[in-house]
């Protein structure tokens, strides 16, 4: 009985999918390790207010990184594990397609700089944080990993960049750099990761092997422009309420809002993780098994996102003075309660990732358009409500009601949504069961 047990288990951490988890989930722990000690030592140097300037720069790069990507990516990993003789087309077009978007998003950037009357010093840190935009088609590395359920060949790579970059930080803490040696170091650790996933891949496969053909960038486009719209929106409506407090409240607010929500986003990588490779697992089953099957499979997929979530939510709330004090210092104490509402968004934010899986494999890919527009307009309606009012607690509430809002209650408003809907709310009566 003992060694059958031990069987099945072994058996169960062999899987391919579990493997792949496995180290995607092994990637996000190192960098929350490293996050945690390098990336709050950084924040206690800088204080609120130059950390809120460097995290109102990184949030404009992360908008126009997602104009670049075109937003598609679980798209294109169902294109490759699809139609895997085609893997260097839909490479090879996306890149060069990726890559004809970059000036788009640095014109775009300036121009914002210019009518907002952006200081001098906002170009000096766009320019240090620029390596994390402009390499980003290389990521396409990582999709077609993913598509084989090699993401152990990603991890370590980025990993490695992530190091260098923490080393960097840390001879800039123990030598009392300004804030530009700390923008520089973000941007150089993106570019080393991305010159060693470069060096793995050519190692096995070759980059010069991608080609462009103009018949798939027009099918790319006009069959995903669902999700390059919809990944734009969500980019926007995570990082457009840090833009709003910068521009309403100032920088100091701005710092102790993104103080929680690097906290918050270290949950982020587990539906993440997990979505990513569960994704072909759940293609295969569409393709192969009954509805019954597959319906069963997303239940269970939902349900246990909702007992990830909210059990991780109950635990930071609770400890959320604790958090921030232990963590960044009297200076930053006001943000714990910014902390015990934001961490709620984690519930919709697993369910959202979770549910986009099941819109790629039924073709309602379309909807996330809606969903997440509908999302981004409420919040920033209500942060123009609640910013003046409440400062970055205001942020925090409009953040929570429109991921909620986008994420499964607007699930009901589409007759061809209302089946997710449903699941969505069977993964809470789910919470307290579990049978797979």
């Amino acid at each position: 009985m003992f060694y059958t047990a031990v069987a099945k288990i072994k058996t169960k951490i062999q899987n391919p999918v579990v493997l792949n988890v496995a180290w995607l989930a092994l990637d996000k722990a190192s960098r929350l390790l490293i996050g945690l000690v390098v990336g709050v030592w950084v924040a206690r140097y800088l204080g609120p207010a130059h950390w809120g300037e460097i995290n109102y720069t990184a949030a404009i790069v992360g908008i126009i990184t997602t104009i670049a990507n075109l937003g598609m990516d679980g798209f294109l990993v169902k294109e490759i594990v699809a139609s895997p003789e085609q893997k260097n087309e839909i490479l090879g077009t996306a890149f060069f397609t990726r890559l004809a978007f970059i000036p788009v998003g640095i014109a775009a950037t300036f121009c914002y700089f210019y009518f907002t009357n952006a200081p001098d010093y906002y170009y000096y840190l766009f320019a240090l944080l620029s390596p994390s935009f402009l390499i980003s088609p290389f990521d396409l590395i990582d999709l077609e990993f993913q598509s084989r359920l090699k993401s152990k060949l990603t991890v370590v790579c980025k990993n490695i960049g992530y190091f260098i970059g923490a080393a960097i930080k840390i001879y800039c803490l123990l030598t009392h750099k300004s804030v530009f040696w700390f923008a520089a170091a973000i941007g150089i650790e993106t570019l080393f990761a991305y010159i060693f996933l470069i060096f793995k891949y050519q190692s096995e496969q070759n980059i010069f092997n991608w080609i462009f053909r103009k018949k798939r960038a027009r099918q790319l486009l006009s069959t995903g422009w669902p999700f390059i719209v919809s990944n734009l929106a969500v980019i926007l409506y995570m990082r457009i309420d840090q833009l709003m407090i910068g521009n309403i409240a100032g920088e100091t607010e701005l710092g102790l809002f993104s103080s929680t929500t690097k906290i918050t986003d270290m949950f982020v990588f587990i539906p993440m993780a997990i979505s990513g490779s569960y994704l072909s697992v759940l293609v295969k089953i569409k393709k192969e098994q009954s509805d019954e099957v597959f319906i069963q499979k997303i239940c269970t997929f939902f349900g246990w996102m909702t007992r990830i979530s909210i059990g991780a939510a109950i635990i930071i709330s609770l400890l959320s003075q604790q958090i921030i004090q232990l963590l960044y210092g009297p200076e930053y104490y006001p943000a714990y309660s910014i902390l015990a509402i934001h961490i709620w968004a984690l519930v919709p934010m697993f369910l959202g990732v979770a549910s986009g899986q099941y819109l790629i494999i039924e073709n309602l890919q379309k909807y996330n358009v809606y969903k997440t527009l509908i999302g981004l307009t409420l919040n920033v309606l209500l942060n123009v409500i609640l910013i003046p009012k409440m400062g970055a607690v205001g942020a925090a509430i409009a953040t929570l009601i429109s991921y909620y809002v986008s994420a499964i209650f607007s699930n009901f408003l589409f007759r061809s949504t209302k089946k997710l809907f449903r699941y969505q709310l069977r993964s809470f009566q789910m919470i307290f069961s579990f049978k797979s």
